[in-house]
């Protein structure tokens, strides 16, 4: 029999409503919204609910072996998204705006980031709210679907488990660019010299499709791999250098260096 601990009262998580850049429209689409939230959890908006960090999900985020498995971020999300049972079945952009969102619940919105300017050279530091960088988000199931001469290709964002391994196991750009886009490729439909059309799931079969596809047709589905992957929190921003004015876009960098800074 549990006890009663008054210390706790005060304790009782907020949670806050945050909108995925996915809108959760892969995870309907495929049927897999039950695998991974419980029921309700994601609604049919693509709407979650999110906590701040507690002092425990902060030393796992700290925890020098769980971030360089990449555990610590799926250990903190399954403790700050309400109803979330398999963080690593999610699109990697939607896993990036909800630590970004448990980072500004817990710290606050603004932080520190630093920059050198590629035309002097110098060291330049800005201060960075995460509230107003803009996120690309995902209108609907057809912006996920590339039709070009007899084929439907139905593509969903990269998701964070396999975006994950394949960078584990390929030592060269080629065969990770080339496995990545075969991650996202979920189905592809054919119409065949005959008139009728067949589906292919099978992943073995698209990868021997994609790498044998003439490099025109190629270009044209890594053109709509990158504009399926571009979803997302928009983290590069515009800046000029203190030293010298030169004006250029940085990429701001979200690490272990500044995720726990607080406002000041």
């Amino acid at each position: 029999m549990s006890q009663f601990n008054p210390l706790l009262q005060s304790q009782e998580p907020i949670y806050y409503e945050m909108s995925l850049p996915s809108n959760g429209i892969p995870y309907f689409e495929d049927n897999s919204v039950d695998e991974i939230f419980f029921f309700f959890s994601l609604s049919k908006e693509g709407i979650v609910q999110v906590r701040a960090l507690t002092t425990k999900d902060e030393l796992i985020w700290t925890d020098q072996k769980l971030v360089e498995d990449l555990k610590a971020p799926m250990i903190i999300l399954k403790n700050t998204i309400l109803g979330l049972k398999k963080p690593e079945a999610l699109i990697r952009a939607d896993v990036e705006s909800m630590l970004l969102h448990a980072r500004v619940l817990t710290y606050g919105k603004l932080t520190k980031a630093s920059w050198s300017c590629s035309e002097c050279s110098k060291s330049n530091e800005l201060t960075v709210d995460f509230t107003k960088l803009p996120v690309k988000k995902l209108n609907s199931f057809e912006d996920l679907m590339l039709k070009f001469k007899n084929y439907e290709i139905y593509m969903i964002p990269i998701v964070f488990k396999e975006a994950v391994e394949i960078q584990k196991v390929n030592d060269n750009d080629v065969s990770e660019q080339l496995d990545k886009i075969v991650s996202c490729i979920q189905r592809v439909d054919v119409t065949l010299p005959d008139g009728s059309k067949q589906s292919v799931k099978d992943k073995m079969m698209i990868a021997q499709w994609v790498e044998q596809v003439n490099p025109k047709d190629f270009r044209v589905i890594i053109e709509h791999f990158t504009k399926v992957n571009k979803i997302g929190t928009v983290m590069d921003l515009d800046v000029k250098c203190s030293h010298c004015g030169y004006k250029e876009k940085t990429d701001v960098v979200v690490d272990i260096t500044n995720f726990f800074s607080e406002e000041d």
